[in-house]
């Protein structure tokens, strides 16, 4: 069923993907100076998220690999990594089957009321599925521009 959230979200998701898919592993890897973070992080940041909005919040099954909150939850960084973090192919792979889980599981439950309440660390509340998604179109353009700005800052310093 075609949403407007869900189309949104769907749209900024193809975007990063398709940013990203001629970037290769290393250079996926470096992290500017002045940043903290990498790509990779970003966008296994950006599926962690995804999983706790979309599918942990609205009470739905979650697929977190192995190991995923250690390297990409809020807060950590690549340079507390003591674990190898997925190839930036995988990370592709999992970025396009969570959006159709999404959309499968999600986009005719977009009204439900989600129990409890969300609470953000910013102290905004979301009380139904749409919102969340919502959020989350904010979430992956923020990170999606980070991205961009990343590899705008490698390709000039090469």
């Amino acid at each position: 069923m075609s949403n407007f959230v869900t189309d949104q979200l769907e749209f900024v998701r193809r975007q990063a993907v398709d940013y990203v898919r001629n970037i290769n592993d290393s250079g996926s890897e470096i992290i500017p100076t002045g940043l903290k973070n990498n790509i990779k992080w970003n966008l296994g940041h950006m599926y962690v998220i995804h999983e706790k909005f979309a599918f942990q919040l609205t009470g739905e099954e979650t697929k977190y690999p192995a190991n995923f909150s250690k390297l990409f939850d809020p807060g950590t960084k690549p340079s507390d990594w003591n674990i190898e973090p997925p190839t930036l192919s995988q990370l592709i792979n999992l970025l396009t089957e969570q959006k159709g889980r999404v959309d499968s599981i999600l986009s005719n439950k977009l009204k439900e009321e989600i129990n409890p309440h969300y609470k953000s660390s910013t102290g905004l509340i979301f009380t139904n599925v749409e919102q969340l998604l919502g959020f989350l179109i904010y979430h992956e353009a923020m990170h999606f521009a980070t991205i961009k700005n990343i590899k705008s800052i490698i390709d000039s310093t090469n």
